[in-house]
């Protein structure tokens, strides 16, 4: 029983520091979008902001394929290390 009260604590600290890289990942973009908001009319280039645009969408959508990610690896793990006892 200790064992498995193991690999649930392992399980719940690796998903707690992946929801903690999701955070500052989306905090980063968002810091970029209100960035390219303020900066857009001193640049007064619209390609700018078009390529910004797009940068903030690759940023997003990797961050959510990394969570996915990270939360199937971790459910693997656990999944994995409970058969295996």
């Amino acid at each position: 029983m200790k064992k498995k009260l193991k690999i649930l604590g392992e399980f719940v600290g690796h998903l707690s520091v992946g929801t903690a890289m999701f955070a500052a990942l989306l905090a980063f973009g968002g810091a970029i979008s209100i960035l390219v908001r303020w900066a857009g009319p001193i640049i007064g280039d619209s390609a700018f902001i078009d390529l910004m645009d797009v940068v903030e969408k690759i940023i997003l959508y990797a961050d959510v394929a990394f969570i996915i990610w990270w939360a199937v690896y971790s459910s693997y793990k656990a999944i994995k290390e409970m058969v295996d006892e």
